[in-house]
């Protein structure tokens, strides 16, 4: 019986993620493939530690290393957090989703993958086969990553180990939805998850949080949205998605709010974050970058953060990046740059976007490789936007389908080592601790 339960709760999440991204005329030819699944349960329905999900085996398989200069004080200023079997990340039924986290983790990534690479390829091509967003995700599973620990791990998790000294986090929003509110509050639950995280972990996760409220809503809609995220006290910004592009091997989430931010409704609404004192965080493409600098010279008093080096684009060129398309992007970022409020996150290279194909391999890319991979781009920002711009995250666990936590920011490590003291201290830790208003425990 609970086959059938579990082949229900998987068509349930194609649908789900079909609605999400735009594609409904996929749903039925999704939901009747979907339903095989439910035949193979996982052991946590019968109160078992659960399977590992393919992302986490692959990472199990990297090469161990340890972190390069451990006391380095650090903060990561971009991840995320989720649990869709108890989140509405991709559907208001979490009974249905519970359900959907009763099958074997293996086959029901398997089928999601398999299934989108014949139906919806630009989600595999933006996400990697690993699918990170249907993994769950939450303070255990990045504990496990920052400590350097294999996936999976039940012991202590204190026990001292070779990782970076992670101080703080700042958490931001990744599609909380909601329905049982207004538009314009669907994601203001997310934020108080997070803020009850930062109470249960002495405020060295969630430190800072950057919540959502769709701003093409307009003010009179998000105005009571604004009023709700103030009253949680680890708030500090809005995050909203430009990412959008012409280039159909990538998904493009929002196709139809093309340059959302030139609409009137949506400008109102921006101006509340002078308002809340809170700062703008955007998810782009580098086909977006223009669009996000003429917001910024609008409003040049807010703070506005430029995600993952405004993500250029490699695909779908079957070498990867190719020159032409790096130049294109270097003249964009370049641009950007001379919007003084403007900052720059030095993270999303670890996405397959950008083209380096470190997620297709048999084993997850080691920080020399990345180091090579990725300095042309993050030296690049640095020259453009200035230490006092730039600051270096994680971006797990997106970025997680191409390394380790650990790996990950030894390669930033190793780009900026002939930097001085002062300007490693403030790509790793002081310009995020000072652009988000955190309060870090030297603990």
């Amino acid at each position: 019986m609970s086959a059938i339960f579990d082949g229900a709760g998987a068509a349930a999440i194609t649908y789900s993620v079909c609605k999400f991204f735009q594609h409904q005329e996929r749903i039925a030819t999704l939901t009747s493939l979907a339903g095989i699944s439910g035949f193979l349960i996982s052991r946590a329905a019968f109160g078992l530690q659960r399977e590992l999900f393919p992302l986490e085996k692959w990472i199990n398989d990297a090469e161990k290393e340890e972190a390069l200069e451990p006391e380095r004080r650090m903060v990561d200023p971009h991840h995320h957090l989720w649990d869709p079997a108890r989140q509405p990340k991709f559907s208001s039924n979490l009974m249905l989703m519970s359900l959907v986290y009763k099958i074997k983790p293996t086959l029901l990534l398997s089928t999601l993958a398999f299934l989108s690479k014949m139906l919806l390829p630009s989600l595999v091509h933006t996400f990697s086969h690993f699918l990170p967003v249907f993994v769950p995700f939450m303070v255990k599973q990045m504990m496990l990553d920052i400590k350097n620990m294999p996936q999976g791990y039940n012991g202590d998790s204190s026990a001292k180990t070779s990782c970076h000294n992670i101080l703080a986090t700042v958490y931001i929003e990744c599609g909380w939805q909601d329905k049982s509110v207004s538009k314009a509050m669907e994601a203001t639950g997310e934020a108080y998850m997070a803020q009850k995280i930062a109470e249960t972990t002495n405020n060295r996760f969630c430190t800072g949080i950057v919540a959502h409220i769709p701003l093409i809503e307009g003010r009179e809609a998000c105005k009571p949205a604004f009023d709700a995220l103030a009253r949680c006290p680890n708030v500090r910004g809005i995050r909203n998605a430009f990412a959008h592009t012409s280039n159909k091997y990538i998904l493009s989430p929002y196709p139809k709010n093309d340059r959302l931010s030139s609409h009137e409704s949506f400008r109102e609404a921006f101006g509340l974050l002078k308002e809340y004192n809170m700062s703008f965080d955007c998810w782009l493409y580098e086909d977006n970058i223009e669009e996000l600098k003429d917001l910024a010279d609008h409003f040049p008093d807010i703070p506005i953060i430029c995600d993952h080096v405004g993500l250029p684009i490699g695909l779908p060129s079957g070498e990867g990046i190719k020159e032409e398309n790096f130049e294109s992007w270097k003249e964009r970022i370049k641009n950007l740059s001379s919007s003084k409020n403007v900052y720059c996150k030095l993270s999303g290279l670890g996405m397959p976007v950008p083209g380096f194909k470190f997620d297709t391999r048999k084993r997850p890319a080691n920080s020399k490789e990345l180091s090579e991979a990725w300095k042309p781009y993050i030296l690049h920002c640095i020259q453009c936007f200035g230490v006092d711009r730039c600051m270096f995250a994680s971006n797990f666990p997106m970025d997680k389908v191409s390394c380790t936590y650990t790996s990950l920011f030894n390669a930033f490590k190793i780009i900026v080592q002939n930097f001085t003291e002062e300007e490693k201290d403030k790509l790793f830790y002081s310009n995020a601790v000072n652009l988000y208003r955190l309060e870090v425990s030297s603990k």
